[in-house]
């Protein structure tokens, strides 16, 4: 994903002769311990234009992939393996949208602070210790070289 907004980028620059960040923030990943995590992720993140108050309700974002991962849409943005986690049955997506518009009410400071680390990981306290030991220990190996 890096490459590719560093791609984008120098393409957009060159063309419009513009010089410096065409994006706000550099792309940020999270290392995610499990589907359960993986789920909570993605309801921070279809909730992102509801608490920035661009919509009210999330499936009216325009740029959002939530009708697909609904079943409302045709899948064009999202892997059909969308469903490997959510399910491909009416009620599967049903549990999903209630989970999904459950959120809207929820404190998702949590989730938010992972975008202020530099190495974010999102699961148990143990996994997020034991991939903090790794980061570090690649950190320290990466300066001795």
């Amino acid at each position: 994903m890096s490459s590719l907004a560093t791609g984008y980028s120098m393409y957009y620059n060159h063309i419009h002769n513009h010089y410096g960040a065409v994006f706000q923030n550099r792309y940020k990943s999270i290392l995610v311990e499990n589907d359960s995590y993986f789920l909570k992720l993605s309801q921070y993140i279809y909730l992102n234009p509801v608490r920035s108050k661009l919509v009210s309700d999330p499936i009216n974002y325009p740029y959002s992939s939530l009708k697909e991962a609904l079943g409302k849409e045709p899948l064009s943005l999202l892997d059909k393996d969308i469903f490997r986690l959510i399910g491909d049955t009416q009620d599967s997506q049903k549990d999903y949208e209630k989970f999904i518009y459950e959120g809207i009410s929820q404190d998702m400071s949590e989730i938010e602070n992972l975008f202020e680390k530099e190495e974010a990981t999102f699961g148990s306290n143990r996994f997020n210790m034991i991939s903090q030991k790794k980061y570090l220990r690649r950190q320290k190996t990466q300066q001795q070289k």
